[in-house]
C-alpha cells in the first residue's frame, strides 16, 4: 500500500470515528430506530427489501433507509464523504443497523454495543472467496468486515466460509435461509415478456486494480460474439453495480443493465444463464434450467481470489475458456444437455423451500430485546 493511501485511510479512520462518537454521545441510540443501509444501490433490494417489508407488515414505524450507489466514478467519489457522514449518524442513533455489502464507514469506528450491526450479505451461498478471505485483506490500515454483531446466511454449510470472510465467530452466524429467496419460492412461474427466449449473461466483479476493465472487456467481447448465435435470443447482460458502466453500441436484441430488481424479474423468465463466478448460478438453479460458465481467466481468478469450494466440481456445469467454443455449444449441444447437475446444485442451495426465511430473520432480531 502506498504511503499517500495509508495517510488518507488513517485520516478517514480517525475523523469518521470522532464523528461517530460525537453523534453517539450527543444523540445516543434510539431504542426503536432500525436503519436499513446499502452503498450498492439507490434503493433497497433483495434481502434488505424483503426484511424491510416484514418490519413494515409488523407495524414498526421508526424505520430508516439509507441508500447510496458507490460505483467508483468521480461523481460517486465526490458524494461519498457526505453519504458517509449521514451513515455515521444513522449508525450512532440506531438500535439495529442492517447492511447487505461492504460498508466502508462502519470499519473506521470503535462501535458501541448498543448499536447492533446486522450483515445480510447480498449473495447467497459461498463460491468465490470474499472479504477477509482474500489475500492481503488483513493488511489494510482499515480492516474490512469488522463490527458485525450478526450475520445471516443461507445454509449451515455456509457458516464456516462467512466466519472466514468476516470478523465474527461461528455463534454470530445464523443459518436462516436468505430472505430474498422467499419471493422466488412463492412465485414459481412468471409470464414470458419477450417473444424470443431470454439468455442472461452475468459476469462477476473483479476486485483487482484492473478488475473493472476486465469486466467491461468481457461484456464487449460477448456483445461482439452474439451474432454467432443461431437461435433468435433476447440477450440481457447484467453488470455489477460497482462497475462504472459506459455506453455500448448494442445490436437490437442485446441489453446491458445494472439493476438488481431487473435481474430478479429476468431469472424466472430466462432459458439460459451464462456466468463465470457469480452466485447467481445458485439462484438460477431453482428453475432447473441450463447454466454455462464462461471463465477465460479461471487460473488468474483462482490465484488472485480463490474459491471456498472445488468450483467446477461443485457446480458441475459445462465451462468454456473461449467464446467461440461457448457459442458453438449453445448452437449445437444445449438442447441435449442433461440437467442433472442443475438439480443437484438446487438441492444443495435450497435446503428450505417453506418461504419463511424472512420471518426467521425477523423473529431472531425482534428477540434481541
Amino acid at each position: 500500500m502506498g504511503r499517500l493511501k495509508t495517510i488518507k485511510l488513517l485520516i478517514l479512520k480517525v475523523s469518521f470515528n470522532l464523528i461517530y462518537q460525537c453523534f453517539y454521545y450527543l444523540s445516543g441510540p434510539r431504542k426503536q430506530q432500525i436503519t436499513f443501509a446499502t452503498m450498492r444501490s439507490t434503493q433497497l433490494n433483495d434481502n434488505l427489501k424483503a426484511l424491510y417489508a416484514e418490519y413494515q407488515l409488523a407495524g414498526h414505524s421508526n424505520l430508516v433507509t439509507f441508500c447510496y450507489h458507490y460505483d467508483r466514478s468521480f461523481k460517486s467519489k465526490v458524494g461519498f464523504l457526505w453519504a458517509s457522514l449521514r451513515a455515521l449518524r444513522y449508525m450512532a442513533t440506531s438500535r439495529l443497523f442492517i447492511i447487505d455489502d461492504y460498508f466502508f464507514p462502519l470499519y473506521a469506528i470503535n462501535k458501541h454495543d448498543q448499536n447492533q450491526v446486522v450483515q445480510l450479505w447480498h449473495a447467497i451461498g459461498a463460491l468465490k472467496k470474499f472479504g477477509l478471505s482474500l489475500p492481503n485483506a488483513n493488511r489494510s490500515i482499515l480492516k474490512p468486515h469488522t463490527n458485525y454483531d450478526w450475520v445471516f446466511v443461507n445454509t449451515e454449510n455456509d457458516r464456516p466460509f462467512y466466519v472466514d470472510a468476516f470478523d465474527v465467530t461461528t455463534d454470530q452466524v445464523i443459518a436462516s435461509g436468505e430472505p430474498m429467496l422467499d419471493e422466488m419460492v412463492k412465485e414459481t412461474t412468471q409470464s414470458q415478456t419477450s417473444e424470443r427466449p431470454i439468455l442472461l449473461y452475468a459476469p462477476t466483479y473483479r476486485p483487482a486494480v484492473h478488475g473493472e476493465e476486465q469486466v467491461l472487456a468481457l461484456v464487449q467481447a460477448f456483445i461482439e460474439a452474439s451474432p454467432q448465435l443461431q437461435q433468435s435470443w433476447e440477450i440481457y447482460i447484467s453488470v455489477h453495480p460497482y462497475v462504472n458502466l459506459p455506453s455500448f453500441k448494442l445490436p437490437r436484441h442485446v441489453h446491458v443493465f445494472q439493476d438488481p430488481d431487473r435481474i430478479k424479474a429476468l431469472l424466472p423468465q430466462s432459458k439460459l444463464l451464462i456466468t463465470d463466478y457469480s452466485s447467481l448460478s445458485l439462484n438460477f438453479s431453482y428453475f432447473e434450467r441450463p447454466i454455462l460458465l464462461f471463465t477465460p481467466d479461471y487460473q488468474a481468478y483462482q490465484r488472485n481470489c480463490g474459491f471456498y469450494v472445488d468450483y467446477y466440481s461443485y457446480l458441475g456445469a459445462p465451462h468454456f475458456s473461449e467464446l467461440a467454443s461457448l457459442m458453438t455449444f449453445i448452437n449445437h449441444d444445449l438442447t441435449n444437455l442433461n440437467l442433472d447437475y442443475v438439480k443437484r446444485l438446487k438441492a444443495k442451495t435450497f435446503p428450505r423451500l417453506d418461504g419463511r426465511n424472512t420471518q426467521r430473520v425477523y423473529q431472531f432480531l425482534t428477540h434481541l430485546d
